[in-house]
């Protein structure tokens, strides 16, 4: 009984030190945005939108997605082995992509088109440590780092932003704000990995860590597609509102998705950060994980009641009064989407389940027909029925609710046989 009451309060100790970095680093955003929103337009932020969805299928693809395996896999020094690979993988693909990017920077149109060109490969890299070191933190229970990076990232990258935004830099002041952000996010990390190098000793070029790597092969064959896949979808909706509708309308949307995702940064992650650490720690224990995934669920459902409530009942005019009468169109787009985003919260915490039951393939394929949902009914209603944006908003947000509720249910399902396994 002292074990289990003891569980608990380490549990909430780490959910609150995480809770409290995360609720600081949301308070600045939501600080900076009302100015933020005054100097740039709608048009700025969909260029923004394109830049960080290429920038973060671009990170996923550079880690060969192995760095959700460091909080799981058995000992220290082999998770410190696929973190060595990961960011030697990053690297490589980093100076690939600067390649690439030459020639298109060299036939730009201005320098600020050219300066967005070469800030993607700078940004894929800083995101990609960002992704791996936020992930060695979990392992070693480092939330506090964790919380100080949040905190580091959105404070120098909204003063930027509000910097460069009054100096009427335009869309490229957003990008250079927001990779910033991440680069002196990335410090905290860059100082553990090279704590860690000194402990461990292992090598880059190690022969062990590409074994281990081959041993732990499906995160790259099967976590990577399912998780290029899923950026790979929101690349393309973004692609598709732009050509379909405008990039104000993306501009938009992308705004309105920002600010849905405020209760999922605030609480979800950082309930499911601390939720996939100590969930693995019972998965390889052999214990009952239902009751944590359970309460979880609960407790979200729980905190998501009022504040989706209120934007879907008032987001249009929240969104006048607080960011400018220019974005009254993402209030009216975060009333449409606020069921799907409720859901979405709620499903939160129990996102990295397949991972620790090691049931990717099959989640994967759930996440095809998730991916081909919303495609679908983002392209068909405007290009078949010359549907608006707004209904076309309407028939993903239920349709996406509705799929994430049966993903809830397909994840208890795998954690109670799990159990009785």
């Amino acid at each position: 009984m002292i074990k289990k009451v003891n569980l608990k309060s380490e549990l909430l100790k780490y959910i609150v030190v995480l809770m409290s970095g995360t609720f600081l680093a949301q308070v600045l955003t939501y600080i900076f945005a009302p100015i933020i929103s005054r100097l740039y337009t709608p048009e700025d932020f969909g260029d923004l939108a394109i830049f960080m969805r290429l920038v973060s299928v671009g990170a996923a693809i550079a880690t060969l997605r192995y760095e959700p395996s460091l909080p799981i896999v058995k000992g220290d020094a082999q998770s410190f082995r696929l973190y060595r690979f990961a960011l030697r993988s990053t690297i490589i693909v980093t100076i690939v992509s600067l390649i690439v990017i030459i020639v298109p920077a060299a036939l730009s149109k201005d320098v600020n088109e050219a300066l967005y060109y070469v800030l993607l490969p700078v940004a894929l890299l800083f995101m990609a440590i960002y992704n791996i070191g936020t992930n060695w933190a979990i392992r070693h229970k480092m939330f506090r780092v964790i919380s100080y990076t949040k905190v580091a990232n959105n404070l120098s990258a909204g003063l930027l932003k509000i910097g460069l935004g009054w100096l009427k830099m335009g869309y490229i002041g957003l990008v250079i704000g927001t990779v910033a952000g991440l680069g002196l996010s990335t410090i905290w990390f860059v100082r553990d990995f090279f704590t860690a190098k000194k402990k461990y000793r292992i090598k880059s070029k190690s022969p062990g860590n590409y074994i281990l790597a081959k041993e732990h092969k499906d995160y790259p064959l099967i976590n990577l597609p399912h998780a290029a896949m899923d950026l790979g979808r929101d690349l393309l909706i973004a692609v598709l509102i732009l050509e379909l509708f405008s990039k104000a309308d993306l501009g938009l949307y992308d705004y309105s998705y920002k600010m849905l995702r405020f209760p999922l940064v605030l609480a979800g992650m950082a309930i499911g950060q601390v939720f996939l650490q100590r969930c693995a720690e019972k998965v390889n224990n052999n214990e009952d994980i239902v009751p944590m995934i359970t309460k979880a669920v609960k407790s979200l459902m729980v905190l998501s009641i009022i504040p989706f409530a209120t934007v879907f009942f008032f987001g249009e005019e929240i969104f006048a009064f607080v960011f400018g009468e220019e974005w009254r169109g993402a209030g009216r787009f975060s009333e449409i989407m606020a069921p799907w985003f409720l859901v979405n919260f709620i499903a939160s915490p129990i996102s990295t389940l397949p991972l620790i039951l090691n049931k990717q393939r099959v989640f994967f394929k759930l996440g095809m027909i998730g991916t081909t949902l919303m495609i679908g009914t983002m392209s068909i209603p405007p290009l078949v029925y010359n549907a608006s944006v707004e209904t076309t908003l309407w028939i993903v947000s239920c349709t996406q609710a509705g799929y994430l509720v049966f993903v809830i249910f397909k994840k208890f399902e795998f954690a109670r046989k799990h159990n009785v396994g």
